[in-house]
C-alpha cells in the first residue's frame, strides 16, 4: 500500500467534529503512556445471524437446534467446541475459538433492544414493546442511542464524550462515516475516512493558486458573515474542522501495521480488514506524545461491516462473511498484542437485531434478542448470561424470534465503565439505565 504521507493524510481525511475551543487542540500534560484505552465498536449492519455463530453442543439441545434450522443446520461434527461449555462456534470462526480458549473473548448472550425487563406474557400482548420492533434503521438506532425508552437525537458515546471528556476531540473516531452512535450535543465524531474525493482534485480552480484548497477556503471565509445563520454556521464548524485537520496532518506518517490484514469479499463500503487496520494505525499514532492533537487518552472507534441482512444467504459451514470477520478480528487483535496494547483496548460487536430461529426457505428474517462477542486482554472470557431455548414460542421466544434478556444500555454501560467513566458520566449517557438491575454485567476487568 501507498505510504501515507502528511499531505495524503490531509487530502484523504474529513473530520465532522462541532466547533471545539482552541485549547482543545493543544497537548495535554502529565498524562503517562500506560494509562491510555479505547474500544472498537464493529456493527454487524443488517442484523448478525448469531444462532448460527455459537450452536449447542449437547445432543437434546443441538437436536432441537437442527430441527429448527433444516438445511441451515450447521453439522456438529463440524463445530468448533468451547471449552468448559455446552456450545461450539462456526467452523469458520478459528481465531475466536482461539481468542475463547485464551479467555480473551466474552460472549454476551441474548441481549437486544428494552424498555425495560419484559416477560414472555408482557411481550405476546404488545406490552413494554421498544418502537418499530424488526426494523432496521429503527432497531439500528435504538442501539446507538442506547435509550428504548424515548427517542434521542445523540448517541451513547456521543453523550458519554460530552459528560466524561468534551474537549477531547479524538475521543469519537469513525473510519466509516458519520453514525448516530458517536453524534453528540456538541457535535459528530472525527471522521477519517480514505475515500473522500482528494482537496486538490475537488475543490481545483485554475487560478495559479500554490494552495489548490485556497478557493474553497476563500468560501469558507466569506460564509462565515453571510446573513444567513445556516450558511454561516456551517462556515464557522467547516473552518473549525480544516484547522483541527492541519494540526492532525502528519499523525500517520511512518506508522504501518506489522500484521497483514485479509482484503475485503463481497461486500459493499470500505471491507472491514482495511477499516480495522486504520484503526490499529489510529491507535499506535496515539501513542507518540504530541502526534495527535489534546494527547487523546481515551478513545472510541467506529468500524462498519455490512452485509448482514441474510434473507437470502444462510450463514452456513461454507459463508465467507463469517469467516471473513473472523479473519480480520484475528489480525486486529495480533496488532493489539504486537503493539502491547492488548489489555488496553477493546473490541465489541454490535448489530441491529438478531434473526429468526427458523429459516425462511434460503435464509432468516429479522430477529430481536442475539449474541454479541467481546474481544480483548481485559475482557473476562466466557459466556456471560444465559443461552436461550431454541424453540419456538418457549419462555425465552415470541413465536421464532428470541425476546432479550439483556438489555443493549447494561452491555454498552460495562464497556463505558471500563473505558473509564463514572456514575455520573453512565447516567448522561445512559438516561433508561436505572430501568434494569445492573449496570455493570462484569464481563470487563
Amino acid at each position: 500500500m501507498k505510504k501515507m504521507t502528511r499531505r495524503n493524510f490531509l487530502l484523504n481525511t474529513l473530520t465532522s467534529a462541532a466547533t471545539l475551543p482552541l485549547a482543545s487542540l493543544l497537548p495535554r500534560t502529565g498524562q503517562a503512556a500506560g494509562d491510555y484505552r479505547a474500544l472498537v465498536c464493529v456493527l454487524l449492519e443488517g442484523g448478525a445471524d448469531s444462532f448460527n455463530m455459537i450452536v449447542p453442543t449437547q445432543t437434546t439441545p443441538y437436536n432441537k437446534y437442527a430441527q429448527l434450522r433444516g438445511n441451515m443446520a450447521l453439522p456438529k461434527n463440524e463445530l468448533l467446541p468451547l471449552a468448559g461449555t455446552d456450545y461450539g462456534l462456526h467452523p469458520r470462526m478459528n481465531e475466536m475459538h482461539d481468542f475463547f480458549a485464551q479467555g480473551r473473548m466474552a460472549i454476551v448472550a441474548n441481549l437486544g433492544t428494552l424498555i425495560q425487563p419484559v416477560t414472555h406474557e408482557e411481550a405476546a400482548a404488545g406490552t413494554n414493546l421498544p418502537l418499530h420492533l424488526f426494523s432496521h434503521n429503527s432497531q439500528r438506532d435504538l442501539w446507538m442511542t442506547a435509550n428504548a425508552r424515548n427517542i434521542e437525537r445523540t448517541g451513547w458515546a456521543g453523550r458519554l464524550k460530552a459528560a466524561m471528556d468534551r474537549d477531547n476531540a479524538f475521543f469519537n473516531v469513525s473510519v466509516n462515516g458519520r453514525n448516530l452512535m458517536q453524534r453528540g450535543p456538541d457535535g459528530d465524531a472525527m471522521v477519517i475516512n480514505g475515500d473522500i474525493a482528494p482537496f486538490d482534485d475537488f475543490y481545483r480552480v485554475r487560478n495559479g493558486d500554490t494552495d489548490p484548497g485556497l478557493p474553497y477556503r476563500k468560501m469558507i471565509h466569506l460564509g462565515m458573515s453571510d446573513r444567513n445563520a445556516l450558511v454561516s454556521d456551517f462556515a464557522r464548524t467547516r473552518q473549525d474542522e480544516l484547522n483541527l485537520l492541519e494540526n492532525a496532518g502528519g499523525m500517520l506518517d511512518g506508522i504501518e501495521t506489522s500484521t497483514s490484514f485479509p482484503p475485503g469479499v463481497h461486500e459493499s463500503g470500505k471491507p472491514l480488514g482495511e477499516q480495522l487496520r486504520l484503526v490499529a494505525r489510529l491507535i499506535q499514532a496515539a501513542q507518540i506524545p504530541d502526534n495527535v492533537p489534546g494527547n487523546p487518552r481515551r478513545q472510541i472507534f467506529f468500524v462498519n461491516h455490512h452485509g448482514w441482512d441474510t434473507h437470502n444467504t444462510p450463514l452456513d459451514s461454507n459463508n465467507h462473511q463469517v469467516d471473513y470477520l473472523d479473519k480480520s478480528l484475528g489480525a486486529f487483535l495480533a496488532e493489539m498484542q504486537a503493539l502491547g496494547l492488548d489489555d488496553q483496548v477493546t473490541t465489541f460487536t454490535i448489530s441491529d437485531f438478531g434473526r429468526s430461529l427458523t429459516p425462511n426457505g434460503s435464509g432468516t428474517d429479522h430477529g430481536w434478542g442475539g449474541h454479541a462477542w467481546v474481544m480483548g486482554g481485559a475482557v473476562h472470557g466466557g459466556i456471560l448470561g444465559t443461552m436461550p431455548r431454541m424453540e419456538i414460542n418457549s419462555p425465552d421466544a415470541l413465536d421464532d424470534r428470541l425476546i432479550p434478556k439483556l438489555a443493549v444500555e447494561q452491555y454498552l454501560a460495562t464497556l463505558a465503565n471500563w473505558l473509564g467513566a463514572e456514575d455520573s458520566h453512565l447516567d448522561a449517557a445512559f438516561p433508561n439505565l436505572g430501568s434494569f438491575s445492573s449496570s455493570n454485567l462484569g464481563f470487563m476487568g
